[in-house]
């Protein structure tokens, strides 16, 4: 499980790494094994009860979450699920609050900085920021347990290594640059000014960026300031140049037709579909005439009840609670709304060279600026 050491990267010490490993090993298991195992009871065992008894199938994934509730398996499987969801993000705390102020002072901006970073005091947190710890993290994207704050950045960056054990690469970078190529692929032509990462988190989507539009000014943003403060300092290490600032993606401070690329990966889902609607809308008014928006997700909900529940395991038990809302949407007709022509609403799919063939490939849905 190796994670390309920087100098803002929080470090280990023997016990600490392996608790790390274990909480990583149980993640896999979780993921490879026991999640799909349940797909098992329910076409084996759970779906043809219920047929016996009801005379049809189950209709609705409502009625599928009730008949695996049944299940022992299905039960045990989701709280080991849970169990390492928190367990993940308490044992990469404890091992950050140990050296948090070694971080803050590594993480305060010098005079040569090759990019910048922006903090805004006053910025009033959106309320369904402050309600939820997505994902279980503690104190969500934006909680500051200091001045000068970086905890929920280099927990994010550390934590989500640990998390998906490994499998987005040694720089956490494997969706941000799935991300590029997909755009590269869908316009060959495109020689992109500025480019703007919405909901950057500590920059692992961000710097891809950069190595795929090297001429290029990239910006990331995020309502944390902790994210922002680690990513820019995070870049800094990498050697990468990238200004990172503390905003709401819903409106921003930045003038109209600004930029040639809006890219967002993990937020939308996030987010209730109202404030997807606003991002959108300010991705357009952010775009320059040509330009491209592109976010993750826009596929539809499964036909199967099944599919539908398990794909909603994340809101059900790790606190993503509008990702159903996300999914539900009518993407074309949002886009629309927002500003975009509809004959200039795209989707595409990649699959991640670090992910083959452990999970799907990732969906992407688009517009380009008229």
């Amino acid at each position: 499980m190796f994670q390309q050491a920087h100098a803002l990267l929080p470090t280990a010490t023997h016990d600490e790494f392996a608790r790390e490993e274990f909480c990583s090993s149980l993640r896999k298991m979780f993921t490879t094994e026991l999640f799909p195992g349940a797909n098992d009871v329910y076409r084996q065992r759970a779906r043809p009860a219920f047929e016996a008894r009801n005379g049809r199938p189950p209709k609705t994934a409502q009625e599928v979450k009730r008949l695996m509730d049944e299940s022992f398996y299905y039960r045990g499987s989701n709280l080991v699920g849970r169990a390492v969801q928190e367990l993940v993000w308490d044992t990469v705390g404890e091992s950050i609050e140990r050296q948090l102020d070694d971080l803050i002072e590594l993480a305060r901006p010098k005079p040569d900085a090759k990019g910048s970073v922006r903090v805004d005091p006053d910025m009033e947190m959106p309320r369904y920021i402050e309600a939820v710890d997505i994902h279980v993290m503690p104190g969500n994207f934006h909680t500051e347990i200091a001045p000068d704050d970086v905890m929920a950045g280099a927990l994010y960056d550390r934590g989500v290594h640990v998390f998906a054990f490994g499998g987005l690469g040694d720089k956490n970078d494997a969706l941000g640059v799935a991300q590029a190529e997909v755009l590269k692929e869908k316009f060959p032509n495109l020689k992109p000014r500025r480019i703007l990462d919405l909901g950057c988190g500590p920059g692992f989507t961000t710097l891809p960026w950069r190595d795929a539009f090297p001429d290029a000014e990239v910006h990331g943003i995020d309502v944390g300031a902790p994210q922002v403060r680690y990513a820019h300092a995070r870049a800094e290490a990498l050697g990468v140049e990238a200004h990172f600032s503390q905003q709401n993606g819903a409106h921003t401070d930045f003038p109209d037709g600004h930029f040639d690329v809006i890219a967002s990966m993990l937020v939308t889902h996030e987010c209730p579909v109202p404030v997807i609607k606003a991002l959108f809308k300010e991705a357009h008014r952010l775009l320059a005439p040509g330009g491209v928006m592109l976010m993750d997700g826009g596929m539809p909900i499964p036909e199967d009840p099944y599919v539908q529940m398990q794909t909603s395991w994340f809101g059900m038990n790790a606190n993503e609670p509008f990702a159903i809302g996300f999914k539900a949407m009518n993407y074309p007709k949002a886009v629309a709304e927002a500003g975009f022509a509809p004959q200039n609403y795209f989707t595409a799919q990649r699959e991640p060279v670090y992910l083959k063939g452990q999970l799907p490939p990732i969906s992407f849905f688009g517009a380009v600026r008229e």
